[in-house]
This record gives structure tokens, sequence and C-alpha cells, in this order.
């Protein structure tokens, strides 16, 4: 993400990250303070360095990752993810976010949290606390972890006020 940032000489970025993609929204807006100006987190986990996603999600969650493909390496696809999606490294899954700074140079940053899950959602305990945060913009939309499908209007118009502040 940050070679593209840099090769493309992107300026004023907004980063999006759904599920996972908030480790790594967070691990790139530290490592290009000078290109991100704002994160908007999708159903995601929040990371705080030496954070990993293995530490931040629920036991429920941790015994779905353990249930390793036939590779060995990756995690299968959780129960209530797309049908089309795919395994996941299950290193990327326990490996610690190192960040070298702080991110005060975020300008923005919004969570957007999946209201309409039929499960107890693992992101409910984060939505709470950012909603709790003054330096974070909260959204609940009627929709599963799936929110570009489930929600695909309401969360353009979230994108498109975060990118445009």
């Amino acid at each position: 993400m940050v070679a593209t940032l840099e090769g493309e000489n992107l300026r004023d970025v907004t980063l999006v990250g759904h599920s996972y993609g908030g480790m790594v929204i967070t691990g790139s807006g530290d490592r290009a303070p000078d290109r991100v100006r704002s994160l908007v987190y999708l159903d995601a986990v929040v990371p705080a360095h030496g954070d990993s996603c293995w530490s931040l999600v629920s036991d429920q969650e941790r015994r779905w990752y353990v249930d390793v493909d036939e590779t060995g390496c990756a995690s299968r696809p959780l129960p209530f993810f797309d049908a089309r999606a795919t395994s996941h490294p299950i290193a990327s899954l326990l490996q610690p976010l190192r960040l070298t700074g702080d991110l005060g140079h975020i300008e923005r940053r919004d969570y957007v949290y999946a209201a309409g899950r039929a499960d107890q959602s693992p992101f409910t305990t984060t939505y709470l606390k950012l909603s709790a945060d003054p330096g974070c913009t909260t959204h609940a939309l009627p929709g599963g972890h799936n929110l570009m499908r489930d929600s695909p209007d309401e969360l353009a118009m979230i994108l498109d006020r975060a990118a445009s502040h």
C-alpha cells in the first residue's frame, strides 16, 4: 500500500479498510504520514502498536482462524463471509503491528459498524469504544459484515463525506 502511495505520488488520501483491512490502513497511515489524510474502518479491527488481528478478535473468531485450509498456511473464509471469499494467510493474522509513531497527523477517522448482523458482532466493543472517542466519527448501518453489498448507498455517502472532508 505504501509503495503504491509513493509510486503514484498520491497525497491527501483516504484509506478504507474492511475487517482485517483495518490492520493494513493503520500501518499504511503510520508509514506514509505525508500522504494519508483520513482512515475509514468498515466493520474492522482498529489496532494500536503491538496489536495483531489475533489479539483483537474474540475466542470464537480465533477458533475459526485455526481451521486452516489444505495448505496449512491459511485460514478458511469465516462462515459469515461472502461465498467468493478465499483463504487468508494465518501468519498475517498473528503478526503484531509495529507502529513507528502516532497517528496524530490523521485529520479524520470514521468507523462504520454493521448493525444488521444476524450473529453477535465481534466489532461491537470497538464500535462502542470509538463512539465515545471525540476524534472518531461513528456510523451504524443496517447491514451485515459485507456492508459494500448490504448497504451500498448509505456506505457510499459516508465514504464521500470522509474523502471530501
